[in-house]
């Protein structure tokens, strides 16, 4: 019976993430016509958008980050970066209030995020 590494078994699962990532991402309509859903280029940016911070992250941890806190931060900064263009892009073109308070808040998670990315200090949990 094979039995994967921890580390194997996570990569494994991230190449997942990352094939989802393309489809998802790249090809959102043709994924959308074998689902029940059907499209939503919204949410299926969104979804892309996960599997890209889950990458960041993960892909630094199992590459053997020596500070696995500090690689989450590098995956969450991402998704707020994204989330938040996802965000401000769907506020020009409606105005909706929800995009615009999800824009913004996402950009100042972008801003503490990078701020403390930017410190150089010894791992601390």
């Amino acid at each position: 019976m094979y039995l994967p590494t921890v580390r194997t078994a996570t990569a494994t699962w991230l190449a997942g993430t990352a094939a989802a990532l393309v489809v998802q991402g790249v090809f959102p309509e043709k994924f959308a016509e074998t689902t029940a859903w059907g499209v939503n280029a919204g949410w299926q940016r969104e979804i892309a958008i996960w599997n890209l911070g889950t990458l960041v992250a993960g892909g630094a941890i199992v590459a053997g980050d020596s500070d696995p806190i500090r690689a989450q931060l590098r995956g969450l900064t991402v998704l707020s970066a994204l989330f938040g263009t996802n965000h401000a892009v769907a506020a020009l073109r409606s105005g909706r209030p929800g995009n615009i308070a999800w824009a913004v808040i996402n950009g100042a998670g972008v801003v503490s995020s990078l701020a403390a990315l930017s410190r150089r200090e010894t791992p601390a949990r």
